[in-house]
């Protein structure tokens, strides 16, 4: 082929290309929307063919252990005292001695003479509370009648009513804090009782298990020393259950004794005989000595020594 017929044919098979490619008024739009179709589906195919590359994590350190939140203790129950101060009780003395024969239905006060021996200061938020045995008509709580601050004595007055039936009865009590600690006498630990008999007594020379009788017999005895004798003076102590004459002797280790002293009870009480002083000098024999009593009416009865006595 000639150089002309060469380029010829070239020249036509460019202008077959700018035919089929180029622009014109009447596929021109619809071209463009092919061809822009075509690269779409091109590209998502691409994308849902070519896997999205995962980043590696760094390297991390191991977790600690998570730390606990200080979980509050629970409080304290108390002992013998609140976080304040300290609840505590000491038994001075009472009225209706232990065994007091009372008629049935009868209304009587007992009192308790109590010393605030803890820290803390007693009011009217503090009870003296039942606690067992019989409840002999009282009720159940009774507020403190009146204050007592740490060292000082209160009397707790309580009004019983006798039961109607004969026996025996006895009923114990106890003391209760503002916070709910209940305690009795905290040296022995002991509660506080009623203690009483209901039935009939004869005053005097009747020796059933219901006569009016010395039911109890306790001694205080205080000494001194000079430079040539011991002293001690003796107080004696004697309860009864009732209205009652009582003829008791003082006797004395030494053998020295008062005879026929007479004492006279109108209702269940306690009361003191001031025996006086006994005296022992410095070059007396050192063995201890006691006193003791024994009432000879309404009934015969040998009571226990008292503590023994010692020179100074």
């Amino acid at each position: 082929m000639t150089v002309k017929r060469k380029l010829e044919f070239v020249s036509l098979l460019a202008a077959v290309a700018l035919g089929a490619c180029g622009p014109s008024a009447s596929n021109g739009p619809t071209i463009a929307t092919s061809v822009a179709l075509t690269v779409q589906a091109q590209n998502t195919q691409q994308a849902q063919l070519t896997p999205t590359a995962v980043p590696v994590p760094p390297s991390f350190a191991p977790l600690a252990s998570p730390t606990l939140l200080a979980t509050k203790p629970p409080p304290t129950a108390p002992g013998t005292g609140s976080a304040l101060c300290t609840a505590s009780a000491t038994f001075i003395s009472e009225t209706i001695p232990d065994g007091a024969i009372m008629s049935p239905g009868a209304v009587f006060t007992k009192i308790w003479r109590i010393q605030n021996t803890g820290t803390c200061s007693w009011d009217s938020k503090w009870k003296f509370v039942y606690m067992s045995g019989d409840l002999i008509g009282g009720a159940t709580v009774y507020n403190f009648p009146t204050p007592a601050a740490p060292g000082q004595i209160v009397d707790v007055p309580v009004i019983f009513t006798a039961p109607a039936l004969s026996g025996s009865y006895k009923g114990f009590w106890k003391i209760q804090s503002p916070w709910g600690l209940i305690f009795g006498d905290s040296g022995s630990g002991n509660a506080f009782w009623v203690d009483i008999v209901v039935g009939s007594g004869t005053p005097e020379n009747n020796r059933t298990r219901t006569v009016y009788d010395i039911t109890d017999v306790t001694y205080t005895i205080t000494k001194r020393c000079t430079t040539a004798n011991t002293f001690w003076h003796i107080l004696i102590n004697l309860s009864s259950n009732g209205p009652v004459k009582v003829t008791f002797d003082v006797v004395q280790s030494d053998g020295n004794q008062q005879n026929n002293i007479h004492m006279t009870f109108t209702s269940a009480a306690t009361q003191t005989f001031d025996y006086g002083e006994w005296s022992q000098r410095f070059t007396s024999s050192s063995n201890p000595r006691w006193v003791k009593i024994i009432t000879t009416s309404p009934s015969y009865h040998d009571w226990p020594i008292s503590e023994l006595l010692y020179l100074c």
